[in-house]
């Protein structure tokens, strides 16, 4: 990644060095997909995320809020669900975590 990247990673966070890109093939085997939250991403853009010592990196490519998927089907693990129910109060709905456990 290094001589493609270099010049215009340097002219966005001025920064001189090793720069590395995650392996998305790997990342892929362990998780559905990769989410960057508008927080994130508005707190890292432009600027150099370090990896080690020697390399670093950027977020290059990506919106504020965007997910990549690497699966078709998500899995879900059964420790991460949480049920939400929509509730009136009067004027609006609201949706809140319901207090029963999934059955």
């Amino acid at each position: 990644m290094t001589a493609q990247k270099r010049h215009e990673w340097y002219r966005t966070t001025g920064r001189a060095g090793r720069w590395v890109i995650p392996d998305w093939l790997r990342v892929g085997e362990v998780y559905d997909g990769v989410h960057l939250t508008a927080a994130g991403y508005l707190s890292a853009a432009t600027t150099e995320i370090p990896v080690d010592d020697d390399c670093a990196s950027v977020i290059a490519g990506w919106a504020p809020d965007e997910t990549y998927w690497f699966t078709d089907a998500a899995r879900i693990v059964a420790d991460d669900v949480r049920l939400w129910v929509s509730e009136s109060n009067g004027e609006r709905l609201d949706w809140v975590e319901d207090d029963q456990p999934p059955a």
